[in-house]
């Protein structure tokens, strides 16, 4: 292993402290992503926005009419999730239409989704407001959803109602579904209507727990409470999920018994999502960033190479979507072609580019990079707006899935906007080194106030909030605490400058002169393919290296055209090892690794 760091080394000579390259626009022009965050939110704002009787509808179809063939419901993870989004776009744009939108979703999940009998908040609700299934069970997943919009919107405005939802929230949750057993700690996946028989844990009563409030309430209140919170989570995740991974092929187990054992029947049981696997690399990269512990930022990144190794697409970008965790086959529901979902190219994204921001290997961004590109090439709809739910590896729309809608039961506006708003900040901040511009807007109070600013999950050094303004007017700030001080009886939007007070690039840098992709298949043991690109006509080297740095083939030699490249080969001839794939041009250098197995 130490020859082939050497090795690396030495083949990349010349390209350390490099900007990146990038394929993708929106990352190598971050604006565009506001743009995008824009238009995805505006897609909601016609037919799916009642605005006589209050909310969202649920049923949504590709065109943003309503899909009332599906049912007039609109649900409280729709009001929730709409609302982040919401929330989200006026933060980048300061456009408070979208606030008056986010309100709207919120008044109707506050005024018709709280059970006012036994607490926690009911899952589905009719066009005005009537509840349906009254007597359900209450899962985990949906009680941590329903916090996420009043939370974000608590953030952005520092509402003393959204806050008290939040918190009013959060309080049944840590009653009801929270089991304090010693040892068996966790969130149990469901409960009772009443709150009681807490049954079963796994992936979405841990995980989902990080992203819809655990960080977002820690950086809030900073109480030892909410730091205790995540502690356990992230026990629950290195102690209880990570483990099961030496049991299976492929990721690790996500449903378990209320004592944590591990359900492995048939079914769901056995299944593994390689959108599960970067999510939890993504949250724990993120825990590493805020507290500085080392084990979790290194379980971070064995859980991405692990998906990059066994679940990923080196030829088109992105992760797969789901296997059999013992057996390593993909599932294909029926279809002859593998599958990629939205919200899982949204963890590939957020995943690579926390990792890339803390550890400044490139190989982080490139998969950030590639599942961008993907992601805005064939999940975003150039006619109507916002993205669909499933494509093929290759980009096709999968219409006999019926996944040309935009919204049901479980999908919003959430993860598209999420992505659109982190990969910004990500972008501006940690790949360009450039400062970030963040919306708030706060009502008027009778006393002097200071608030918390985190647009994102940061540690102490990495971030600052390097300034604020009211009306042009400037805000006291303290930029390591990234607070700001509001005069009493001063009321309007807040525009807060960011930066990184340790940018991972040295110098700002256009877009690369050449790139290369990762070969496939890889492992491989015939006939592999390799992309490359190149800004302007040069002059290329293209050749396989093997372990010692010996050239053991050379695949190209002499004049190129810009623009992309396919190329193939036959690795018949190699033995079974890791080969350097090295291209070479006007003094720029590119490698990826390959693995032939026989």
């Amino acid at each position: 292993m130490k020859t082939l760091r050497l090795l690396l080394c030495v083949l990349a000579c010349g390209s350390a402290y490099a900007q990146p390259a990038l394929q993708s626009e929106h990352l190598a022009d971050p604006d565009l992503l506001v743009d995008v965050l824009r238009t995805n939110a505006e897609f909601w704002l016609d037919d799916a926005w009642d605005t006589s009787r209050g909310g969202f509808y649920t049923n949504v179809a590709r065109d943003g009419r309503v899909n009332f063939s599906w049912g007039s419901d609109k649900n409280v993870l729709t009001q929730s999730r709409n609302t982040f989004a919401f929330v989200r776009a006026f933060q980048l744009t300061g456009e408070e239409r979208f606030l008056d939108a986010a309100r709207s979703a919120l008044d109707f999940q506050y005024a018709h989704g709280w059970d006012a009998t036994n607490g926690g908040w009911y899952e589905k609700l009719g066009p005005t407001g009537t509840v349906q299934g009254a007597n359900s069970d209450k899962t985990s997943f949906i009680q941590h959803y329903a916090v996420l919009g009043p939370l974000a919107m608590w953030e952005a405005t520092g509402n003393p109602t959204d806050r008290q939802w939040t918190l009013d929230g959060l309080a049944w949750n840590d009653a009801h579904l929270w089991d304090s057993r010693t040892g068996l700690e966790g969130y149990f996946d469901r409960v009772r209507r009443d709150g009681s028989s807490g049954t079963g844990k796994g992936f979405n009563a841990t995980v989902d727990a990080f992203t819809t409030h655990a960080f977002a309430l820690n950086a809030l209140e900073g109480s030892a409470d909410t730091r205790q919170r995540l502690n356990d989570l992230v026990a629950n995740v290195q102690d209880r999920l990570l483990p099961t991974m030496d049991d299976g092929v492929i990721g690790f187990a996500e449903q378990y018994s209320t004592d944590w054992n591990v359900l492995s029947g048939a079914g769901d049981q056995r299944r593994t999502i390689m959108g599960h696997v970067l999510k939890t690399a993504w949250v724990l990269a993120r825990y590493a960033e805020v507290t500085g512990e080392t084990q979790p930022l290194a379980d971070a990144q064995m859980l991405a190479d692990h998906v990059l190794a066994r679940g990923y697409d080196h030829e088109f970008g992105g992760p797969y979507k789901d296997y059999d965790r013992f057996t390593g086959e993909m599932l294909l529901y029926g279809l002859q072609d593998s599958t990629k979902a939205w919200w899982q190219m949204e963890q590939a994204v957020t995943a690579g580019l926390e990792l890339y921001r803390q550890t400044g290997e490139e190989r982080w961004v490139e998969m950030a990079d590639e599942t961008m590109a993907f992601f805005m090439d064939h999940f975003q709809d150039a006619t109507f707006g916002e993205v669909y739910a499933d494509v093929t590896r290759d980009g096709r729309t999968i219409p006999q899935w019926g996944n040309l809608f935009k919204g049901d039961n479980y999908k919003a506006a959430y993860h598209s906007a999420e992505l659109a708003y982190l990969a910004h900040l990500y972008a501006t901040l940690y790949v360009h080194g450039e400062p970030a511009t963040v919306y708030y807007r706060f009502d008027a109070a009778p006393a002097l106030r200071t608030i918390p600013l985190n647009p994102i999950d940061a540690g102490p050094d990495g971030l600052r909030l390097a300034s604020a303004t009211l009306g042009g007017q400037p805000l006291a700030v303290d930029a390591i605490a990234r607070t700001v001080t509001i005069p009493a009886d001063v009321s309007g939007v807040v525009t807060a400058t960011f930066s990184n007070p340790e940018p991972v690039v040295l110098e700002s840098a256009p877009l690369a002169t050449l790139s290369l992709s990762a070969p496939a298949p890889n492992p491989a043991r015939g006939r592999v393919r390799l992309r490359a690109s190149l800004a302007a006509p040069a002059d290329v080297s293209l050749t396989v290296h093997d372990a010692l740095g010996r050239e053991v083939a050379v695949l190209a030699r002499g004049p190129w055209p810009a623009g992309d490249q396919s190329v193939s080969f036959d690795t018949a001839a190699l033995a079974s090892g890791v080969y350097i794939v090295r291209l070479s041009a006007s003094g720029d250098v590119r490698t990826t690794m390959l693995t032939v197995v026989r």
